[in-house]
């Protein structure tokens, strides 16, 4: 098999990375947990939030290496053959965006080395729902590039060998101009619905066919309609967030494309279930909804971590996870 497996799968991860990513390489068990997604409230409960049913997934960590050429997606092919296309393009997604730092073209040009260990989301028909790249390595043009995940106490980011910061650009607003007509907030009576539901997101006031703009780096995971979101544009950024652009008048990108921070992915409009021309625009940490107000204050936060002992603990741990890929050569 090309992709390796450790022993055990992480489960959910506590804050601390290194404990975690421990106990996926010794542990022989896979866990499972429990998500809850909303469900239909009933009519006689409109002033309480919605019930919540329980969906069980599981997590597990994945090692997958070899020599390829191309692009990451073209290397994954070769030496992770056994994966399904969605996933590899999952993890093609997050590692050109966590090189896009150290690697000028994002692929490994005439040949090279690659390595990739990363935590994997799986619903119970056993379909990927997500993943995050833990660390990867890259040897390309007589040059070794090594990348890990590390929480601090504000958020989780890629750094490079020595402790350096890859995500030294702060995130930026969606709209040139931001606008606040209502808050993230768990209990708002919804307009159209005339119920008490969660508002997962921020509206920002726009006139109709404003550009709206990638807040920061990523790729593009989602660009059509969804339900009462409309038009929307979901961009996966490698650290764990996505964030989501909806009722938009029209769509400026496609899936698995990569963007900027600053591009432009959609434009103002009144799609879905809207009482007129605004911007929704959320923030997702591993399919939960945080504040993007508190979120963004801690994004792109310049760090050398080099000299913290516990990078250094989780540095050896994930150091160690790599060591153990397999080699899979293009024959």
């Amino acid at each position: 098999m090309a992709a390796f497996r450790p022993s055990t799968p992480r489960g959910i991860k506590p804050p601390g990375l290194a404990t975690a990513v421990l106990a996926a390489a010794v542990l022989a068990i896979t866990s499972a947990v429990a998500l809850a997604g909303p469900a239909e409230a009933p009519d006689e409960a409109a002033l309480r939030l919605p019930a919540a049913r329980a969906i069980p997934v599981s997590i597990d960590t994945l090692l997958i290496g070899g020599f390829a050429r191309g692009s990451f997606r073209d290397a994954l092919r070769v030496i992770a053959s056994d994966l399904t296309d969605a996933e590899r393009d999952m993890v093609g997604r997050h590692l050109d965006k966590i090189f896009v730092p150290v690697l000028r073209e994002r692929e490994l040009e005439t040949g090279g080395r690659l390595k990739v260990a990363y935590e994997r989301v799986k619903r119970p028909d056993g379909s990927t729902r997500s993943i995050q790249v833990l660390a990867a390595q890259a040897a390309v043009g007589g040059g070794l590039h090594t990348v890990f995940l590390y929480e601090t106490a504000k958020t989780p980011g890629y750094y490079d060998d020595g402790g350096q910061s890859l995500d030294a650009t702060p995130w930026s607003g969606p709209l040139d101009v931001l606008r606040v007509t209502s808050p993230f907030r768990m209990n708002r009576m919804h307009p159209i619905l005339n119920r008490i539901l969660p508002h997962t997101g921020i509206d920002y006031a726009a006139r109709y066919g404003t550009p709206v703009r990638a807040t920061a780096d990523g790729s593009v995971s989602f660009a059509a309609v969804r339900g009462g979101y409309g038009n929307l544009v979901e961009v996966q950024h490698p650290n764990g967030y996505t964030t989501r652009y909806a009722h938009l008048s029209g769509v400026a990108v496609r899936p698995s494309q990569p963007v900027r921070q600053g591009d432009v992915v959609g434009y103002v409009g009144a799609s879905g279930l809207a009482t007129g021309p605004h911007l929704h625009y959320e923030v997702r940490r591993k399919g939960q909804p945080v504040d993007p107000e508190i979120a963004t204050q801690f994004q792109g936060a310049t760090e050398q971590v080099g000299y913290d002992a516990q990078w250094r603990t989780e540095r050896r741990v994930l150091a160690r996870l790599l060591a153990r890929t397999p080699t899979v050569v293009r024959r």
